[in-house]
Parts: C-alpha cells; structure tokens; sequence
C-alpha cells in the first residue's frame, strides 16, 4: 500500500514541475541546459537505453551534490545523510550499468526522499535538475504523458 502512496507522490511531483519546464525561465541555469540538451539529444524513444540513463545519472549526481552541500551548510546533518542513502543508486549509471527497471526504482526512491527533505528542511534542490530527476520516470513506465515531455524538451535542440 505504502508503494503506491509514493508513486503517486512522484506523479503529483512530476505533474506540478511540468507546469514550468526548464526552458520557460528566462535566465536558465547553463548547467541544467547543459544536461537538458544531451537529455533531448539522446533520451527520446531511448530513455531505457545505457547511454540515456548514464546522463540522467550525470544530472543526478550534480544535483544531489549541490542539494548535499547546501543542507550541510544549513546544519541539516541527518537530512544531508538521509540524502545520501535514498539517493546514491540515481546516480550510479555513471560507473556502472544497471538495469532501466533499477533505476527508474532509483529515480522513484530518491525523488520521494528529496520531497520529504524538502518538506522537513524548507530547502529545495535545483528546480530544473530535479525535474530531470523526476520527469524521466514517465518515460521508463511507458506513461502517456512522455510524448508531452520528450516535446517540451525540444526547444532544447
């Protein structure tokens, strides 16, 4: 039961960030275009695929190691290593190939903890990575939303 509480938890997430994607800031962040431009390079059609998921993993790992740093900074110790443990396996496709199932049960993991963090913390990750965090998961459950979101990821070509 607890299972879908957090899948529809992530789903409500994504749903949310959606409504205001990267590309509609005026002054995105160079790094988060950056990894949006190899997302729209190589996910679409692809997102179960070994190249796709290593960029993810990528985005991941620069977006949890600022998020780390600024809870470190802000005293939130136990939130920091909370972090860490529900969230190293998103980034692991870095090093290692894992398994599209694996990770998108990763990405799921890691995005509930930084919901809670964030609700516990008032701190918030970088906005536009972690949509790269959570808008994936649409696209590994084959959802019927991930045309919308590999179209929204175009302007980024």
């Amino acid at each position: 039961m607890q299972r879908y509480y957090y899948d529809f938890k992530v789903l409500f997430m994504a749903g949310l960030m959606m409504m205001a994607p990267v590309a509609a800031q005026a002054a995105a962040d160079p790094m988060a275009v950056k990894f949006a431009r190899q997302v729209v390079q190589v996910c679409p059609g692809a997102w179960d695929k070994p190249d796709c998921l290593t960029i993810l993993s990528h985005s991941n790992y620069m977006m949890l190691a600022n998020y780390g740093a600024a809870l470190q900074e802000s005293n939130q110790t136990a939130a920091a290593e909370n972090l860490k443990q529900h969230c190293a396996a998103a980034t692991a496709h870095r090093e290692q190939a894992f398994p599209a199932y694996a990770m998108r049960s990763a990405f799921v993991e890691c995005a509930n903890t930084i919901s809670d963090i964030s609700d516990q913390t008032g701190l918030r990750p970088h906005q536009d990575l972690y949509q790269l965090l959570v808008l994936p998961v649409y696209c590994l459950d084959g959802h019927a939303t991930c045309p919308m979101i590999e179209k929204s990821l175009q302007r980024y070509k």
